[in-house]
């Protein structure tokens, strides 16, 4: 790469950097809990769909992105695909937490949670 970087922006979920007049966008990975919503009343199994962007789901061992799931605080279990993911879980109030973590298991971003009903 020629030039020198002159300007450094970040803007939401995207940063442009700036080589001597030339633009370089690149999209930071982020994550958004589609279902359950938050605060919804749901059947079991519960619907579990997370949208990834500017990250790939895979394999830790061939250097992609997973995530790490918890429900109610329990134990974590790592996620390496994307789709949907049917949870079955008892009548009552829970809690998913979830992480978008690296190759080497560390979280790239801070969790995210949704708390709902399953009647």
């Amino acid at each position: 790469m020629t030039g020198r970087i002159t300007q450094f922006i970040a803007t939401g979920s995207m940063a442009l950097l700036l080589f001597s007049g030339k633009a370089l966008s690149v999209t930071l990975p982020s994550f958004v809990i589609q279902s359950p919503a938050q605060g919804a009343v749901v059947n079991s199994p519960v619907i579990l769909q997370i949208d990834v962007q500017g990250a790939t789901i895979g394999q830790p061992i061939e250097g992609l992105d997973h995530l790490h799931l918890s429900v109610d605080g329990g134990s974590e279990v790592a996620i390496y695909r994307n789709g949907l993911l049917r949870l079955p879980l008892a009548p009552g109030k829970h809690t998913i937490f979830v992480e978008l973590a690296g190759p080497t298991h560390e979280g790239l971003l801070p969790p995210k949670s949704v708390a709902f009903t399953v009647r």
